[in-house]
């Protein structure tokens, strides 16, 4: 009998991604099989955080180039619910310690 894989999410802003980030995302895989993290959206960010500095896009390429990282799932709301992981079949969720 196979063993189903263990999918965990991890989501933010990712913008000018750096060690810390990486080290981050390197630490969530550990908990899983696979790893899908969530963008937010820059709009969220900017309310949040303040203005980005990549895109969207650019942060999103970063991201899937991340030897860690199974799937980018894009515009991710700002804080996660049981139905975000339910939707993308996650077990459970890390986060860093922003939180």
């Amino acid at each position: 009998m196979d063993k189903r894989s263990v999918r965990v999410w991890m989501d933010g802003s990712f913008d000018l991604l750096h060690c810390g980030h990486a080290n981050a995302i390197r630490q969530a895989r550990e908990f899983g099989d696979e790893l899908i993290v969530g963008l937010q959206p820059s709009a969220d960010i900017v309310v949040h955080k303040g203005p980005p500095v990549f895109t969207e896009s650019e942060r999103h390429r970063l991201l899937a180039a991340v030897k860690w990282v199974n799937q980018v799932v894009d515009r991710a709301p700002y804080g996660t619910s049981e139905s975000i992981l339910d939707q993308h079949g996650c077990d459970f969720c890390v986060h860093g310690g922003e939180w």
